[in-house]
């Protein structure tokens, strides 16, 4: 675990020397001007923030991912007795960045009277936010060229992005479409939707717990599919 926090502070801090650093601070910028513009109360906070934040820990930790795929990475990856350290200081970092940019957001937004929050109901978002920020980090490391093996990334992008565009017609699909398709979308997106709707709602029940979990599960399937991709990859760079 330490070598794990000493490799995720070193990826922090060589993202935010370049200029790739810009990116998850511009994307919080933006999102808490343009998401906050008319105000949010805790409900919406907790699934519009929620949905917002986790794509910034996604882009974070492709980013991470990207710098780690460099040759001058190879030396101090060649000393870590497993190469899975190397993916979950990656989520860690990832993590981590998105937790102090959401924190910047939350409060800059509360200072300027543009958000709302009830005590302690409001701490139901930790819970909630570390499980969907993990599912986004986790899922960044089999999106990574880091990690691929003859292009499965690419092939994992086209599913991952089929999968929201049929969600997003997922009305149509019921009306219209195979029924067993919609049932598809409904399994695999169930998790996460009532994890915030639940947690937007305040209700903190068993299936909250259930979908916690699930979550929770679904992020770690992601992190032993990238593992498992990773470990005896050659690493060729074209450096």
């Amino acid at each position: 675990m330490r070598r794990t926090w000493i490799v995720a502070r070193f990826l922090t801090r060589d993202l935010f020397l370049s200029l790739s650093g810009v990116v998850p601070v511009a994307a919080a910028a933006t999102f808490g001007l343009i998401a906050f513009e008319y105000g949010m109360d805790q409900a919406q906070f907790f699934t519009v923030a929620g949905l917002g934040t986790g794509t910034i820990c996604l882009v974070t930790a492709l980013l991470l991912a990207a710098r780690a795929n460099h040759a001058w990475f190879y030396p101090l990856l060649a000393r870590l007795p497993r190469r899975g350290e190397l993916l979950a200081a990656i989520v860690l970092s990832s993590m981590g960045i998105t937790a102090l940019l959401a924190l910047s957001i939350a409060l800059g937004n509360l200072a300027a009277g543009r958000l709302t929050l009830d005590m302690p109901s409001a701490l139901w978002l930790l819970p909630t936010w570390f499980a969907l920020w993990l599912l986004a980090g986790a899922l960044a490391l089999p999106l990574a060229a880091l990690t691929s093996r003859g292009g499965s990334h690419l092939a994992l992008w086209v599913l991952f992005a089929a999968l929201l565009f049929a969600n997003d017609q997922k009305s149509r699909l019921l009306s219209d479409g195979p029924e067993w398709a919609a049932r598809l979308l409904t399994v695999v997106f169930w998790p996460v939707s009532t994890l915030l709707s639940r947690a937007s709602a305040g209700v903190h029940d068993l299936s909250y717990s259930l979908t916690l979990l699930l979550t929770l599960a679904y992020g770690l399937l992601l992190f032993v599919l990238a593992a498992q991709l990773f470990h005896g990859k050659d690493l060729l760079w074209s450096e």
